[in-house]
């Protein structure tokens, strides 16, 4: 996370409210799912009904699923105890007392505030659900109260919550505030550690998809002879227990991750989003001097510069001179970590994935590996929690909606390969050069932008919200213009080997969903219509696009709409369907020619239907490198200074007044 939340930490909290956000979920690292197939207990289905269950907790030792049997996750324990008859007093022992209730053990501990209320919530609903003991430390008093009136989750009021504390404004992890949190959060980690409990460490923006303990304490079925984890099994817990001490990784490839283990971790940044502390001598003594070393650095030392806990761990781990610590490949565990004083672990990318490797790359498929946790780094935009909302909400990972979000009348786009595109496509494939690259992503991006225009204007004219479909990305989409995307397949440098291109694209991929948001404009992912009640006879209705008929006053069949409607007529024409919750369009090429009131939608559009700015370093003079694909024209208008390359613009075609505007686009 050490580089990635240096640039995550200019952009993170735009809004008032976001400023006083807890920073564990905008800080979460990195740059940051989607089909959820791996774990058919998390399908939207089974999420709802998960919410409505009773909390519970698995008791050490409980069946776990083997990593390779993708479908065979559990989807609650067995045995099940909750807080509610817990006495929360604000103190950190009742807390874990009610999380952990037979002592010092295993505790998962985050931190959160109440300005971000929902993803608090989301936080709770999946790690109870996975059955893994927790403690959230309340950041402020109203935190505390909306977790203690609940029955599942442990919580207390830290240091900071008792100061009356909040953000001071800065997005910046220089800014007093943030050291002030950072110092908390690693003091109360030390505190629990001291105390004899096996910490994992967690940022508010990770989805816990299942229980860690069997693996990071290595006991019950898991780690038997037949179990997921059993000495020579892919990931063996075994070896795990040598380590005072295991991080995650802000590293691009999960396979190369999954064969190199540590030896691929160390040369990579350490992601203190998911640590995990032993309460060994060793690992007592680290976790109460990475305290130290970030309230109180010595003068002129290495550490005093440094703005984040997550800078002072990656410091302290490694020697100076990059990298600074070193593994054989395929070792857990590192050599000479802080100086050889503590033993680091790996903890490996595919069972704790951070935000490119699950969301984009959803490598966990590939590797046929069921996650425990996946963190929402690598989120775009403006790297949020609005961002990191959509990430979760999109991907199916998202139980913090009132029931309301459900209801309503809706209009849904269907995924589908705009004409442009399948040229794109079939020409590179004549020629033998592989589809995904620029060209074809800059013609996809463009067409489906424009058929948004119609589907939008569509669904304000009818009074639904509007379901975005399912778009398909051919390049993937930088942090910033620094790195080289195009000498690596289109893919995001160091996850080449991959090869995930083409893939779903995130909503931040095509739109901002900051400005949805600031905009207040509802709209719904996808997978939304993957819900149990839109699965009923006449919830979904598919209508038909047919061109107009010659001679006036044709008329269309109930159902369908004429390309170049007016939303006049189409009103007229869906009229008969008004009833049914959702109306499906096939695509929205030339479906709109005109729309009520054009100069208010053109100003709305312009704000929302603009796809964010894509840049990336040429790795030989852009007129070169990028003529296989794009026109000598289009490579000069996005030619930036120092060799970078930014995909222009082109402007939306926009709704005239008195006269016929279709969204059809031409090169």
């Amino acid at each position: 996370r050490d580089a990635d939340t240096m640039r995550l930490s200019t952009g993170c909290l735009l809004a008032a409210l976001a400023l006083l956000a807890l920073a564990s979920i905008c800080f979460g690292g990195g740059g940051g799912g989607h089909a959820i197939s791996v774990t058919p207990a998390y399908t939207p289905a089974a999420v709802s009904d998960a919410a409505s269950r009773e909390p519970a907790r698995r008791h050490r030792g409980a069946p776990i699923a083997r990593g390779g049997d993708a479908a065979s996750v559990p989807t609650s324990p067995a045995v099940a105890t909750t807080v509610k008859s817990a006495q929360l007093d604000g103190s950190l022992e009742a807390a874990l007392h009610a999380a952990a209730p037979h002592g010092p053990g295993f505790v998962m501990l985050s931190f959160a505030n109440s300005a971000l209320n929902d993803h608090l919530i989301n936080f709770v609903a999946f790690a109870t659900r996975s059955a893994a003991p927790f403690v959230i430390g309340a950041v402020d008093r109203a935190a505390f109260t909306l977790l203690s009136a609940r029955p599942d989750a442990p919580a207390y009021l830290t240091p900071l919550a008792t100061d009356g504390f909040s953000l001071d404004g800065s997005n910046q992890h220089s800014s007093g505030s943030w050291k002030r949190f950072a110092g908390m959060r690693t003091g109360e980690v030390a505190r629990v550690v001291n105390m004899g409990y096996s910490v994992m460490h967690t940022d508010i923006d990770v989805i816990w998809l299942r229980s860690p303990e069997p693996y990071l304490m290595c006991d019950g079925l898991a780690a038997g002879d037949s179990g997921e984890h059993a000495p020579g099994a892919r990931f063996a817990c075994g070896p795990l227990l040598a380590a005072d001490v295991a991080v995650s990784s802000d590293n691009m490839s999960p396979g190369r991750d999954t064969e190199g283990r540590a030896a691929y971790s160390a040369g990579g940044t350490f992601n203190t989003g998911l640590l995990f502390l032993r309460p060994t001598p060793r690992g007592r003594q680290f976790a109460s001097e990475w305290h130290s070393n970030v309230v109180s650095p010595p003068h002129g030392s290495r550490f005093a510069p440094l703005t984040s806990d997550q800078q002072v761990f990656n410091h302290m781990m490694r020697k100076p001179g990059w990298p600074g610590v070193q593994a054989d490949q395929g070792a857990a565990v590192m050599r000479e970590a802080w100086g050889g004083r503590v033993t680091l672990a790996a903890l490996p990318m595919a069972l704790f994935m951070n935000g490119h490797g699950y969301f984009v790359q959803r490598a966990h498929l590939r590797l046929r590996v069921a996650p425990y946790a996946a963190h929402a780094t690598y989120s775009l935009d403006n790297h949020d929690g609005v961002a990191k909302r959509q990430r979760f909400r999109e991907s199916g990972l998202w139980l913090a909606d009132p029931p309301s979000y459900a209801q309503g009348k809706f209009l849904a786009l269907a995924p589908s390969s705009p004409p442009r595109v399948q040229d794109r496509l079939a020409h590179y494939a004549g020629v033998g050069i592989a589809p995904t690259n620029i060209d074809t992503h800059a013609r996809a991006l463009e067409e489906y932008v424009a058929e948004l225009r119609d589907a939008l204007a569509l669904a304000l004219a009818l009074g639904r919200t509007l379901v975005l479909p399912r778009w398909t990305c051919y390049c993937d989409r930088l942090w910033s213009g620094s790195d080289d995307i195009f000498h690596f397949g289109c893919m995001y440098p160091g996850s080449q080997d991959g090869n995930f291109v083409p893939f779903g694209c995130p909503m931040d991929h095509v739109l901002s969903p900051v400005a949805w948001e600031r905009e207040k404009l509802a709209y719904r992912d996808p997978i939304f219509l993957d819900q149990p009640q839109f699965r009923a006879a006449g919830a979904v209705r598919n209508l038909s696009l047919v061109e107009r008929p010659g001679g006036a006053g044709a008329s269309a069949p109930p159902g369908t709409l004429f390309l170049g409607s007016s939303t006049d007529e189409a009103r007229a024409a869906l009229a008969a369907v008004a009833n049914v919750p959702v109306l499906r369009l096939p695509h929205a090429r030339g479906l709109l020619c005109s729309v009520d009131d054009p100069d208010s939608f053109n100003a709305m559009a312009a704000r929302v239907l603009s796809v964010p700015s894509w840049c990336a370093k040429c790795f030989q003079p852009c007129e070169q490198e990028l003529a296989k694909w794009l026109p000598a024209d289009e490579i000069k208008r996005g030619a930036q200074w120092g060799q970078s390359f930014c995909l222009p613009q082109r402007p939306l075609p926009k709704f005239q007044r008195g006269a016929c505007s279709l969204n059809t686009l031409q090169r």
